[in-house]
C-alpha cells in the first residue's frame, strides 16, 4: 500500500498508532497487533468499522500528511456513498489539526520533516475542494461539552492572533512560531469541546484559520517548508468550516500558499493558486483582498514573462485598492496597503527589468515610493524593501545606489530571525558581485569591505539554510 510505503513504518508501529487514535476516540477495545495489519495490508483483508478510519487518521500521523485521509484513500470499502470532502468536514479538520499541532511541539528542530511538500497537480488537486463543496455542512457536536463559547471570546482570540501577526512582521517568524502553534492548538480544542451557537462555531472555525495562517506563514519564514503548506492547506479546511465567516481568510490562504510557491521557484503553481482564490472570492466586495491578490497575479505574470498581463494585473490592484471602502480591515488583509502596493508594483518591474532594463527606473520610483509610507515598526518588510531597491539599483547601473540600500537592509536584518530574508540577501549578493564595482557600505557598519562581502557574512549559513529549506 503507498501510504504504509510513504510512511516508512513497520507494522508493530501502525498497530501501536491505531490503538492510539481509537483510544483518544473512546474505543480502548481496538488494539491490534502487527499481524493483522500485515493482513489488512497484504491479503486484503478487511478490517470491521470503524478501524478502516482509524487506520487512515494513524497513516495522516504517520505520513505527516497535509490532509486526513480516509478509508477510500486506503483502498477499503466504505459504507455508503464517498463523498470528496470527507477529509474536510469539521470534526476530521479538527483532528488534523491537534494532530499536527501535537506533532510539532514535540519534534526536535533538527529533525527533518516527512511531510511531502505538494507541487503542480498535486498542490492544486490539495485546494481544489474549497472551490465546491458546500460551506453549510452542520458543525459537530462537542466530544466532551464544556462552558459555552460566544462571539466575545472569538473576539478575544482573533486579538491574540493580530499580536502575533504583529510580532511575526517585527522580528519574524522562527522566535514566536511554537508559541502560535500551541495557540492553535488551544483554540482548536475549544471547537472541538465547547458548546456554540452556529453562528459562534462558524466564526470560531473562521479564527482557526486565522491561526494557522500565521502559524503557516511563521513557519514559512523560518524555512520549514513542507510543515508551512500543511498549516496552510489545513487552515484552508478550517476556513471552509466558517461558511460565510471564511470566504476572505479562505482567499488569504490561498494567497499565502500561492507566495510560498513563488518563493520556492514555482511561478505556475503561484498563478493557479492565486487564480483559484480569485474565483473562490470573486463574489466578495472589491478591496484590500481583491487587491493583494491582482497584485499577487502581476508578480507571477511578470517572472513567467508576461508582461502585458501584469500590466493588466496591476492596474486592476490599483482600481481595487482605489475602491476600498476604507472600513477597518481584517489583519490578515490590513498588511496590504498603498505602501505594499507600490513596493510589490516596483518588484514585478524590477523582474520585468530582466528582459527590458529600461524598466528598472520605473522599478526604483514604485519602490521608493513605498518605502516612504512602510509603517517602521514593519521591520521585515522594510528591510526586503531596501533588498528589492538595491537590486533594482544594481539593474539601472548605479551600484554606489545599490551599496546604500544594501547597507540599511542589513542594518534591518540584524532585528529580524528570518530564513526567507536570508535567502532575498542571497539573490542580492548575486546581484552585487554582477556590478561594475561597489562602494564602501554606509549605515553605521564602519567597514570598507566591499556589500557583496557584507552580504555573505552576514549569515554565513544561509546557503545551506537554503537548501536545507528546500
Amino acid at each position: 500500500m503507498h501510504w504504509v510505503r510513504l510512511s516508512g513504518a513497520s507494522y508493530s508501529r501502525i498497530a501501536s498508532e491505531i490503538a492510539t487514535v481509537a483510544a483518544g476516540r473512546g474505543r480502548r477495545d481496538i488494539q491490534p497487533d502487527s499481524s493483522r495489519v500485515s493482513r489488512w495490508i497484504n491479503q486484503g483483508e478487511q478490517p470491521r468499522s470503524p478501524v478502516p478510519d482509524f487506520l487512515a487518521l494513524a497513516l495522516t500521523r504517520l505520513c505527516h500528511l497535509p490532509r486526513t485521509l480516509t478509508a477510500a484513500d486506503l483502498g477499503f470499502s466504505v459504507s455508503g456513498p464517498h463523498r470528496e470532502g470527507d477529509g474536510w468536514s469539521a470534526r476530521a479538520v479538527v483532528a488534523a489539526i491537534l494532530d499536527t499541532t501535537r506533532s510539532d511541539a514535540v519534534t526536535d528542530d533538527r529533525t527533518p520533516s516527512l511531510a511531502r511538500l505538494l507541487s503542480g497537480a498535486d498542490l492544486v488537486a490539495a485546494v481544489q475542494p474549497w472551490l465546491h463543496l458546500p460551506d453549510n455542512e452542520p458543525l459537530p457536536a462537542p466530544t466532551t461539552p464544556g462552558t459555552r463559547l460566544g462571539m466575545s471570546d472569538v473576539e478575544r482570540i482573533q486579538a491574540t492572533t493580530t499580536a502575533f501577526r504583529h510580532l511575526d512582521n517585527e522580528h519574524g517568524g522562527a522566535l514566536s512560531r511554537l508559541a502560535v502553534v500551541g495557540q492553535l492548538q488551544h483554540v482548536t480544542h475549544l471547537a472541538r469541546t465547547r458548546t456554540y451557537t452556529d453562528d459562534t462555531g462558524r466564526a470560531l472555525f473562521a479564527a482557526v484559520a486565522e491561526l494557522a495562517s500565521v502559524a503557516g506563514w511563521m513557519t514559512h519564514d523560518a524555512g520549514v517548508h513542507h510543515d508551512a503548506q500543511r498549516y496552510l492547506l489545513l487552515g484552508l479546511q478550517a476556513a471552509k468550516q466558517a461558511g460565510r465567516h471564511g470566504a476572505g481568510i479562505g482567499g488569504h490562504l490561498l494567497n499565502c500558499l500561492a507566495r510560498q510557491a513563488n518563493h520556492l521557484g514555482h511561478a505556475h503553481d503561484a498563478l493557479e493558486l492565486v487564480q483559484a482564490a480569485q474565483y473562490g472570492t470573486r463574489k466578495l466586495p472589491p478591496g484590500r483582498l481583491r487587491a493583494l491578490l491582482c497584485s499577487l497575479e502581476a508578480r507571477c505574470h511578470a517572472v513567467l514573462g508576461n508582461i502585458d498581463e501584469m500590466q493588466r494585473a496591476t492596474a486592476a490592484a490599483e482600481a481595487a485598492l482605489t475602491s476600498d471602502t476604507g472600513e477597518p480591515a481584517p489583519s490578515w488583509a490590513a498588511w496590504f496597503d498603498p505602501a505594499e502596493f507600490h513596493v510589490t508594483a516596483g518588484v514585478c518591474e524590477f523582474i520585468a527589468a530582466e528582459r527590458v532594463p529600461t524598466r528598472a527606473e520605473r522599478a526604483i520610483d514604485l519602490i521608493t515610493t513605498g518605502t516612504v509610507g512602510r509603517p517602521a515598526e514593519r521591520v521585515r518588510s522594510r528591510a526586503f524593501d531596501q533588498i528589492a531597491l538595491a537590486r533594482a539599483h544594481v539593474r539601472a547601473g548605479d551600484p554606489e545606489a545599490a551599496d546604500a540600500a544594501t547597507s540599511q537592509a542589513l542594518t534591518l536584518m540584524g532585528a529580524v530571525n528570518s530564513t526567507r530574508g536570508s535567502d532575498r540577501l542571497l539573490e542580492l549578493d548575486a546581484e552585487l558581485a554582477g556590478a561594475p564595482h561597489t562602494s564602501p557600505p554606509r549605515a553605521g557598519h564602519g567597514s570598507a569591505l566591499p556589500c557583496t562581502v557584507l552580504t555573505r557574512a552576514f549569515n554565513p549559513g544561509m546557503a545551506s539554510a537554503r537548501r536545507a529549506s528546500r
